[in-house]
């Protein structure tokens, strides 16, 4: 069995600056394009790590849950659905999809839908001094009998303890904790991190740089920062055009930025020639790739009548 992607959507509607709510409506979306009901998902994942007045309990992969409506009631015939929050950073979703397919690989989940996404604690979509696009994206998964999907996860990360990037000033805010944020970016550039878990995916899937330069392994590197992906391609030995990152016009996702770089390359056409994509992530203290090969359906020969496929 191999956990494959079923539909991937994004959402960064200006009328509202509640991440719950951009998160739902790109959740929405990516059931829509799949053609999946909320009653068909067992499982939902929440990365986004920046979040509306910064709540930390309830969950807010319940909170998410509840607005699209997965598993509110158990009842015969419905399917019983569970979330959690899985923060890892910028690379959160791609542990999620580690962690998702352990579960879709019992049969017990059908469909696993994660989230991701990331908006300042006091709801405003322009606050000086954050430096994340606001946002919501969603992806769904689903398992497949076909050969493909997600490989193991490979990460490196700094050595020693990391400085906090993000955190509230509680001696500073006072009564305005829910509605502060206080950002500072490490100064760690992520290209070694990048490269050395970009590099030890690829030895362990067999590819090289012949794959990427006949199109058909593509890298996924969203990590913002000036020139990143062209010093990652001439660090890796790779064409330039093998390495995509997100859309100029999403500025900088963060815990949204694969799924934004999945429909990047997708839109771009990309991945119609791509047999293999590493899925890639990275910030100042950690980074993780993910190889990626899409299931290839398979053809069954129906007496002399004609042919049938799988849907992927």
């Amino acid at each position: 069995m191999a956990t494959s992607i079923v539909a991937a959507a994004t959402n960064s509607d200006p009328d509202t600056g509640s991440y719950f709510e951009l998160a739902a409506r790109a959740a929405r979306t990516c059931l829509e394009r799949a053609g999946v009901s909320p009653d068909e998902v067992g499982m939902l994942i929440n990365t986004g790590v920046f979040r509306d007045d910064n709540l930390s309990e309830p969950a807010v992969s319940a909170l998410i849950q509840k607005r699209i409506g997965i598993g509110l009631e158990y009842r015969p015939g419905r399917v019983p659905a569970f979330s959690f929050d899985l923060m890892h950073g910028a690379t959160g979703l791609l542990h999620a999809i580690t962690t998702a397919g352990c579960f879709l690989a019992t049969g017990e989940v059908e469909y696993a839908l994660l989230v991701a996404g990331d908006i300042h604690p006091s709801k405003q979509r322009q606050v000086a001094g954050f430096p994340y696009t606001p946002g919501g994206a969603a992806l769904l998964l689903e398992s497949t009998p076909l050969a493909g999907g997600f490989g193991r996860l490979h990460t490196s990360q700094t050595s020693g303890d990391a400085d906090p990037s993000a955190w509230v000033a509680l001696g500073d805010v006072g009564a305005n904790g829910r509605s502060a944020m206080r950002i500072a970016p490490g100064e760690e550039d992520p290209l070694a991190l990048a490269a050395d878990a970009a590099r030890a995916c690829m030895a362990d899937t067999g590819i090289d740089g012949d794959d990427f330069a006949e199109g058909r392994a593509v890298v996924l590197a969203p990590a913002s920062g000036l020139g990143f992906r062209a010093r990652l391609a001439e660090t890796l030995g790779l064409t330039p055009e093998s390495v995509i990152g997100v859309a100029p016009a999403a500025g900088d996702p963060y815990s949204a930025a694969p799924v934004h770089a999945y429909l990047h390359a997708q839109a771009t056409g990309i991945l119609a020639t791509a047999r293999t994509v590493l899925f890639l992530a990275a910030d100042d203290a950690s980074a993780a790739c993910l190889a990626y090969r899409p299931p290839v359906p398979a053809l069954t020969l129906l007496g002399r009548s004609g042919l049938t496929s799988e849907r992927y």
